[in-house]
């Protein structure tokens, strides 16, 4: 799967590159210098970048002249650089499987999943249609790794559908891993998940089959 960062031009990966080794922030004039394009062509880019929410601006400090303005990073521009959150993750749920019992694993992983949704559900509470929250819940999946699909069973029924399985390693070892997923999406979505299919149990995909609380489970 593709970064988000790969999926921009070669010069807007160039422009948020040159800010990210920038971090008090550019002017234009000293982008235009770096990446050695007109200031216009800088320009375009950074209203695109901008409207992206990538980038930020503010006026620079005056000088004794006319004051322009500066561009940094945002807190998304700077998730577009890929770190390695998947070989820590790997180290830490190693470390708790090889020190905890079967129990205390069980447990940690569900409230894992709990503190994880807990963070992010506030993405979801924007958004007023069952349909959009899903949609929003297929976005923080893709960002935490999943590549990921959904599809609609009925009105209060949906599935996702996982290409891919982020602890994959791990949970081929020790099944139980799978509970950090299925906590994650009923806390996230506030309701019942069913893992239908599961790729380290000889399955195609993953799937999570979501029922709205209070529907029957077919």
């Amino acid at each position: 799967m593709k970064s988000a960062l790969s999926l921009l031009g070669e010069r807007q990966q160039s422009l948020l590159t040159a800010l990210l080794h920038h971090r008090k922030g550019l002017t234009v004039e000293e982008l235009s210098s770096l990446l050695t394009i007109s200031r216009n062509a800088v320009n375009q880019h950074l209203t695109h970048l901008g409207s992206s929410g990538f980038i930020q601006s503010a006026l620079q400090e005056s000088t004794g002249g006319r004051p322009g303005r500066v561009y940094t990073l945002t807190p998304n521009g700077l998730e577009l650089f890929q770190r390695r959150y998947s070989f820590l993750a790997k180290l830490l749920l190693s470390w708790i499987d090889k020190n905890m019992g079967e129990h205390e694993l069980d447990i940690c992983l569900t409230e894992l999943g709990k503190e994880m949704a807990s963070g992010l559900e506030h993405r979801l509470t924007q958004h007023a249609s069952r349909s959009d929250k899903l949609q929003e819940a297929i976005t923080i999946m893709s960002e935490l790794g999943y590549d990921t699909e959904i599809y609609r069973i009925s009105e209060n029924q949906a599935e996702i559908v996982a290409n891919n399985c982020v602890f994959q390693e791990l949970a081929q070892q020790h099944q139980e891993f799978c509970k950090l997923d299925i906590s994650f999406l009923k806390h996230l979505l506030k309701a019942n998940i069913e893992h239908t299919e599961c790729i380290v149990r000889d399955g195609k995909y993953c799937r999570f089959k979501i029922t709205s609380p209070g529907e029957p489970r077919s």
